[in-house]
């Protein structure tokens, strides 16, 4: 028999952004709102062909307005959000593939919010011009962490911040991300009796959140992805008599994945 077949056959199907395909969507928008986004609080422009040519599919829109209403000193800020999620299809499909239909979900995930300001942002006093990006960020960091979580995310820690030039320009506030998912292992049966086990550990995962005002308005955007591959290697004797070897590699490529979300990021507009 196959170890690697049987392996894979066994791969639970719950993956670590399964749950949470529309992280960016539902954290950082909220419940959808019942009205309808005027023009001017349109969706965020995204890099269309980088995504077709990458595999990516858009699964989700929704809109938020207003997103919260909250007073700065001397101004009320309203503030709407519109936000886009994409995952990547093709990755999904390819790891489908190889583990036999066993892992299915939203292995990488982008999304793009803009953000829409009243009063806008050129008629923002400046006192009050921090504390509204500074409110804008926390909130969105709160709402991404706390859907990472619910995707069954641990070890969730905000590793760095930096700063990142956009295609157009602007410099954005960004926070790295790292945290775990708890694999829960591999159990495929030899005979009726006997099974073999790979025991659990943890998956890595990285992820980053970028803020920056673009056009009078601010715009977030940010995803999730592997952040190590699954590689496991293992040889067991369930019997005297009996020694199976397991091997299987996903193939996982974290430096492309990070790349690649990085792209998506800076031509966000």
């Amino acid at each position: 028999m196959s170890g690697q077949d049987d392996a894979t056959q066994r791969i639970k199907r719950r993956t670590y952004l399964g749950a949470a395909a529309s992280a960016g969507l539902v954290g950082l928008a909220g419940c959808s709102s019942s009205g309808t986004a005027s023009a001017a609080r349109g969706p965020p422009k995204v890099p269309e062909s980088k995504l077709a040519d990458g595999g990516w599919k858009q699964i989700d829109e929704q809109t938020q307005d207003p997103a919260f209403e909250k007073s700065f000193g001397p101004v009320t800020v309203s503030a709407a959000f519109h936000t886009l999620v994409y995952e990547d299809a093709a990755l999904a499909a390819e790891l489908k593939e190889k583990t036999l239909g066993q892992a299915e979900g939203q292995f990488s995930m982008f999304f793009a919010s803009r953000v829409t300001l009243d009063p806008s942002l050129a008629n923002i006093p400046d006192a009050a011009m921090g504390p509204v990006v500074e409110q804008v960020e926390k909130q969105a960091r709160a709402q991404f962490e706390s859907q990472l979580e619910s995707a069954g995310l641990v070890d969730i820690e905000q590793a760095s911040d930096a700063e990142l030039t956009v295609d157009t320009g602007e410099t954005a506030n960004v926070t790295n991300y790292t945290a775990a998912f708890p694999f829960e292992g591999i159990n495929f049966p030899l005979t009726d009796e006997k099974s073999v086990e790979i025991e659990g550990r943890k998956l890595g995962v990285t992820g980053l959140l970028a803020v920056w005002e673009h056009d009078g308005s601010l715009l977030i955007a940010g995803g999730a992805h592997p952040g190590e591959n699954l590689a496991l290697d293992v040889t067991k004797s369930p019997t005297e008599a009996i020694e199976v070897s397991v091997n299987l590699d996903l193939g996982l490529t974290p430096a492309d994945y990070s790349a690649e979300l990085e792209a998506l990021v800076k031509a966000t507009e």
